[in-house]
């Protein structure tokens, strides 16, 4: 019994602490949502920074991430630095990110980009927010969510972590 009350306790804890750092419990929880890897990719047209309509589909890429984020999200934006660096080593052998942000203010939304220094990206905004169609057509509940897409608009992977995208792009686009 104790050694249950111990179990719930630390899994309340685990939650509240989620909860303050805008850290979606899910991401934890059900790491599977979304649509099914090796699925087809739905189509993205979402305005840019200078508010011109973006097909992501029809960008030449080799590999792209399709990241969905908000600058409000802690979580989101501690994946910045990993995206980064996958972006850099990876970006001349065809490797592309479409940062999709959820912000309904466009002044956070962009200084999120230059604070985190995510301006090479495609950097797309949704004002539907965590309502976006685009979200029920990748079923995401959570964010940050994201989707690995072959050129082939296959999806290959989802929800990488921390340096998952970077081991993963090694081998997909080795030297």
């Amino acid at each position: 019994m104790k050694k249950l009350i111990l179990l719930l306790c630390i899994i309340s804890l685990s939650l509240m602490t989620a909860g303050a750092q805008n850290i979606s419990v899910y991401s934890f929880i059900l790491p599977d949502e979304g649509v099914a890897i090796n699925s087809t990719a739905p189509d993205i047209i979402l305005p840019d920074v200078n508010g011109n309509r973006i097909d992501i589909n029809k960008s030449d890429y080799k590999y792209l991430l399709v990241n969905f984020w908000a600058s409000w999200s802690r979580a989101s934006r501690k994946t910045n630095p990993y995206f980064i660096k996958s972006f850099n080593q990876f970006q001349s052998k065809g490797f592309k990110i479409a940062s999709i942000s959820l912000d309904s203010d466009t002044n956070l939304w962009q200084q999120a980009i230059k604070e985190d220094g995510t301006s090479a990206f495609f950097q797309l905004i949704d004002y539907e927010g965590m309502k976006s169609t685009y979200l029920k057509d990748f079923e995401v509940d959570f964010i940050p969510a994201n989707f690995l897409i072959d050129n082939s608009g296959k999806i290959i992977a989802k929800n990488l972590r921390k340096d998952e995208l970077y081991k993963l792009l090694t081998t997909l686009l080795p030297n």
